[in-house]
């Protein structure tokens, strides 16, 4: 049963004028867009981050698809929230320090877990309760697998607000150095369920203006980028453009070759993607 009576101030919502106040690390993609769609049926009060990597080429097409998507939720009839100002930081302000740096070499070990959790560990910890999308994935070795298989998820309802925090009690340490101040709204939830939703919500206008793509080609999705694969794999194809899927296609096709090995390498600094 989720719990109503966080004990501790991991767990908790802060709160602003009476209302619950929502940390939300946003990208404009389709998992962390679902739940500021799912935040606005609260009456609660969202401050939605984003992280600026310099070395990120989609910057500029997730900030409009955020500002879009921001007065499509502010003008739907159902919302009840009020979102905040857009709060942007540098990824690089965000130094992880020793303990994050080693857990995360350890848990790399037996878990497909990118790089971005070293620094987002830390940004987390700067912000305890900052709440990060990550879905229920089907993966053995990807992100909510390493959380599941290294810590005990609590469900929590803090004045009718769900979402999944790691046992301070019942995980081991490495996973608490990274995930540990973070608050997970989806993990429960795979991509076709939160498409679903966004469905029944109403919001699929809102579903198809997020963005995802890491290396736009000519503003369009690229097709071969981690979440581009991703997005192919989970059902999500429909999004990803029609050069982008016929790029992946021949990925497919070819990677097993050494030749094409050779050329993925320099790809990205010829092609951009």
């Amino acid at each position: 049963m989720p719990e109503t009576n966080p004990e501790s101030e991991i767990y908790r919502k802060q709160t602003v004028e009476g209302k619950a106040l929502v940390k939300v690390l946003w990208t404009g993609g389709f998992d962390s867009t679902y739940r500021m769609v799912e935040l606005s049926r609260h009456d609660v009060i969202v401050q939605p981050y984003y992280l600026s990597d310099k070395i990120r080429r989609s910057k500029n097409l997730e900030l409009r698809a955020m500002s879009e998507i921001s007065e499509d939720i502010e003008n739907d009839p159902g919302t009840r929230c009020r979102i905040l100002p857009l709060i942007i930081n540098k990824a690089s302000e965000f130094k992880p320090d020793r303990r994050i740096v080693e857990a995360w070499k350890r848990l790399r070990n037996s878990s497909n877990i990118g790089t971005q959790y070293v620094w987002l560990a830390q940004f987390a910890k700067s912000n305890p309760g900052m709440e990060i999308c990550i879905e229920r994935g089907s993966s053995c070795s990807g992100t909510s697998y390493c959380i599941r298989q290294n810590g005990k998820l609590r469900e929590i309802n803090d004045s009718g607000l769900i979402y999944r925090v790691l046992d301070q009690d019942n995980s081991n340490t490495d996973i608490l150095a990274l995930f540990g101040s973070m608050h997970f709204p989806i993990i429960h939830l795979s991509k076709m369920e939160m498409l679903e939703n966004y469905r029944n919500m109403g919001f699929s206008k809102v579903m198809e203006k997020t963005w995802f793509c890491h290396t736009p080609v000519n503003g369009e999705t690229c097709g071969v980028c981690n979440p581009c694969k991703q997005a192919i794999e989970k059902g999500l194809g429909f999004k990803v453009s029609a050069a982008g899927l016929k790029r992946n296609e021949l990925e497919l096709k070819y990677q097993r070759f050494l030749w094409f090995k050779i050329w993925k390498k320099f790809r990205y600094r010829i092609c951009g993607y």
